[in-house]
């Protein structure tokens, strides 16, 4: 009876080692085949710059808009203003997207001939119901011109 009872614990040490074992593999394999996170997939905008065009936009709209310009998927736009943005709004949402862009002001609403991948303001602050419009190029890494 001895000989038998030790058996079972030896066998019962012997199931429990291989399923250590089998989930440390299945773990293992896991954490390698696991998708990342830090993926950068590109949201499709168009559709939201071409519905949000001629219409009044907050600062949430106009970031969804500014995404379209900054990954090439919007060109023209023009729209009335819903609330008060400032250049550091701005420069907050530009960051937000994509953090190697940056936001110049400058004096007339006209787009340099260089690309730099920039967001260029002729304004430092517009007003809730002004006007504002934006340019860009359907290219990789356009520039950007916001104008009041």
């Amino acid at each position: 009876m001895k000989g038998l009872a030790l058996n079972y614990l030896f066998l019962l040490v012997i199931v429990i080692i291989f399923i250590i074992v089998g989930v440390s593999i299945i773990r293992y394999f896991y954490e390698h085949i696991k998708p990342d996170q830090n993926d950068n997939t590109k949201v499709d905008v168009r559709y939201v710059c071409i519905q949000l065009n001629n219409t009044g936009i907050n600062l949430q709209d106009f970031e969804d808009v500014m995404y379209g310009f900054l990954t090439g998927q919007c060109n023209n736009f023009s729209a009335k203003t819903s609330q008060r943005m400032t250049i550091s709004d701005i420069n907050r949402v530009v960051k937000s997207i994509d953090n190697s862009v940056e936001v110049i002001k400058i004096g007339e609403c006209k787009l340099p001939s260089v690309k730099t991948h920039t967001v260029y303001l002729n304004f430092s602050e517009i007003e809730e119901g002004r006007n504002i419009y934006l340019v860009g190029k359907e290219i990789y890494n356009s520039d950007v011109l916001i104008c009041d």
